[in-house]
């Protein structure tokens, strides 16, 4: 497993099945507790979750440093469709991966706990079609530390948030997503709070007059110390309820806004500013400016259930440990989509 700074753990994968295969589920409705695993596949499987299925009962998912590349569904969740208790994603990478549906990388539905953290997701949708990158659907929600870039899809291609009993999110960034219809943040709420703060949200197009950041519902949303820059067509669209945008920097020259208004009364600034350089998972298929640091395997260990399953791959761990001074000496060798933590232009 490539983590950051280019380190290898080698014969080291918890509760890890089926990583590398055609097509294929590696979990059905089941607990889930893994660590350092690398799923990838070939082709799309038909239906929902290309790798991890869970749909009803009382499930959790604990999915720490690992990675998911080129997973493929033809229904919802490219690599991930969870829809049970509590779902926890931490120190992940996912490349590549489509739906024809909905949630190109992941569908999380929880009841109780919905959790991302260092999640990076790139190059999700070779084409502007699906809706959203990723989707949180109900339960208490946060999203911290995550990179969410370079994504396509027709409507949502950063990420969707809906229904939660709470959500907060901070320091994350969203750049250089694509669509062919609208938006790139989708908030939607019947009560509760939704915060976001220091995120940046660069580079983005909305064709429609649905904006690249639209709200729905009730309740109170806030976005603080958010720098908004770059993005083109129409920036907010309050469908319903208000949105409080405050201590934030804004730099658009297209649409401000439809439908209701937006309150930005509140210590805004409308100029261009360098936006935050944030700290982000890295590894092969991912890069961070900025990557999280190291943590040891004890530390990992102790983030993960203890009952798992381990797994042994030496003749991988010998070519990637031929690469590994190769990657240091030259690291544009690989022609893989690079995250970026921070933009400036």
């Amino acid at each position: 497993m490539w983590l950051n700074d280019n380190e290898i753990i080698c014969n080291v994968g918890l509760g890890c099945e089926k990583e590398s295969i055609d097509q294929g589920r590696s979990y059905i409705d089941k607990n889930i507790s893994i660590a350092n695993c690398f799923f990838s596949r070939y082709s799309s499987y038909s239906g929902h979750g290309g790798v991890i299925y869970v749909s009803g009962g009382t499930y959790s998912m604990n999915v720490n440093y690992s990675m998911f590349y080129n997973c493929a569904c033809s229904g919802d969740g490219g690599a991930i469709f969870f829809s049970s208790s509590n779902s926890y994603l931490r120190m992940i990478c996912a490349n590549s991966c489509s739906a024809s549906s909905w949630c190109h990388f992941a569908y999380l539905i929880d009841s109780q706990v919905n959790q991302v953290m260092y999640l990076s997701v790139s190059n999700c949708s070779h084409s502007t079609s699906g809706w959203y990158s990723i989707r949180l659907l109900n339960g208490f929600q946060r999203v911290d530390n995550t990179n969410s870039s370079m994504n396509n899809a027709e409507y949502g291609s950063g990420i969707r948030i809906s229904s939660p009993s709470s959500f907060t999110s901070s320091h994350c960034t969203f750049s250089n997503n694509k669509v062919s219809h609208s938006i790139c943040i989708w908030f939607y709420s019947s009560s509760g709070t939704i915060s976001m703060s220091y995120a940046n949200i660069v580079h983005h197009n909305s064709p429609s007059q649905y904006g690249v950041v639209l709200v729905e519902g009730g309740g109170s949303r806030m976005m603080m110390y958010c720098i908004f820059k770059n993005n083109q067509n129409t920036l907010f669209c309050l469908y319903q309820g208000s949105l409080e945008v405050s201590h934030s920097f804004i730099d658009h020259s297209a649409s401000f806004s439809t439908s209701t208004a937006v309150s930005t009364s509140n210590n805004n600034s409308f100029t261009n500013t360098i936006t935050y350089q944030l700290q982000f998972f890295n590894d092969l298929h991912c890069n961070a400016d900025i990557p999280l640091i190291q943590r040891s395997l004890e530390e990992t260990l102790r983030e993960t259930q203890r009952e798992t399953v381990g797994r042994t791959y030496n003749s991988e761990c010998e070519m990637r440990m031929l690469s590994s001074d190769l990657v240091k000496r030259k690291s544009d060798m690989y022609m893989f989509p690079i995250f970026i933590s921070f933009v400036i232009v």
